[in-house]
């Protein structure tokens, strides 16, 4: 399993990416987040990289991240979808641990990675309280904030790495 950016020309077979019935009140769709991207205005700060979780060559999931150009503090999974067919084998898992350790490798200074989920959707909060996201104490349009902090963030502006 691997997670890489999505190019363009994979929007489409993306868009496909489909969960159960019963899950759709609460994931927005692929499409849905791609078509948010097309949306932002031209000054935004927000800045949106789409990726697409492989398993072998195969497409099966989507995990949108967002955050605020020159921003400690404001990165967000914005969305995130395994297709039904590869749910409950670790792949949403996985994608969201190899997230998550990209953000803070590419961005050391980083304080935390958000995600709001819907109260009710009890799977996916119990997916992200799993791998170490705790709730924040505050919402997000009706969603319930929750967040990863960086265990170690880079407080100064100057950082030498020496290898042991």
């Amino acid at each position: 399993m691997i997670i890489r950016k999505l190019p363009l020309d994979m929007w489409e077979k993306a868009s496909e990416i489909s969960v159960f019935r019963e899950q759709k009140p609460f994931v927005d769709s692929v499409a849905d987040s791609l078509m948010r991207i097309a949306g932002e205005p031209e000054d935004s700060k927000l800045v949106y990289n789409p990726y697409g979780i492989y398993s072998e060559k195969e497409l099966v999931g989507f995990i949108l991240y967002t955050f605020e150009d020159e921003s400690k503090d404001n990165h967000w999974i914005s969305g995130f979808a395994i297709d039904k067919d590869y749910q409950h084998q670790g792949l949403g898992r996985r994608a969201l641990e190899q997230l998550v350790d990209f953000v803070f490798v590419k961005n050391p200074e980083s304080i935390e990675v958000k995600v709001a989920v819907s109260p009710e959707n009890t799977i996916a909060k119990d997916l992200f309280v799993s791998i170490g996201f705790k709730d924040a104490g505050w919402k997000k349009e009706n969603r319930e904030v929750l967040c990863f902090k960086n265990k170690n963030p880079l407080r100064s502006p100057i950082f030498i790495y020496k290898p042991k």
